[in-house]
């Protein structure tokens, strides 16, 4: 996930009021990632990544990746009619999920988001998160196959993303059924 215009943003606003609705949003999220059963994995500026079936795998978890995003979702605009009556500026959210094998680096985790990730899924993922349309989460192939029937999607274009041969068929999702 990754907070939309947050550069601007900086550029307008003062750091502390930046650091104080960022906070708030990734303190809401985080909290919607750990009750779907995800773990942080690390905290960039104005992104989150987030990782379902980690150390644990489940048999849901692409779903409920899928729904901590619509939550996290949900969450900032909550968030932005609070902000919007304190007279702060609004802030917009893109989210990508995609499924498969991912090599974690379990003894790097001396710690919360020390963790070492890599695989296809996550830069698959990223990418997805990087063609989102703000205030939606964008899922691909693998995801899709594995939650179409409790999400609701829309089809789109599939995308050209950095780094992958073909176009990427990518959905959006709507709401869970």
């Amino acid at each position: 996930a990754d907070i939309v215009g947050s550069t601007e943003l900086a550029e307008r606003e003062d750091p502390e009021v930046v650091q104080a609705l960022v906070g708030r949003a990734f303190d809401r999220h985080s909290a919607e990632i750990e009750r779907y059963g995800g773990l942080i994995e690390k905290f960039v500026g104005d992104a989150v990544l987030a990782v379902f079936g980690v150390p644990s795998a489940h048999e849901d978890d692409p779903e409920r990746a899928v729904r901590a995003g619509l939550e996290m979702q949900a969450v900032l605009s909550e968030l932005n009619r609070s902000f919007a009556a304190e007279g702060r500026p609004e802030l917009e959210m893109r989210i990508g999920v995609e499924a498969g094998e991912v090599l974690v680096d379990l003894e790097r985790a001396g710690g919360t988001r020390d963790r070492m990730l890599t695989g296809d899924a996550v830069n698959t993922a990223a990418r997805l998160q990087s063609a989102a349309t703000p205030g939606h989460v964008v899922v691909g192939p693998a995801v899709y196959a594995s939650t179409k029937e409790v999400i609701d999607y829309r089809d789109l274009e599939p995308l050209d993303l950095k780094g992958k041969a073909g176009p990427v068929p990518a959905w959006s999702a709507l709401r869970v059924r």
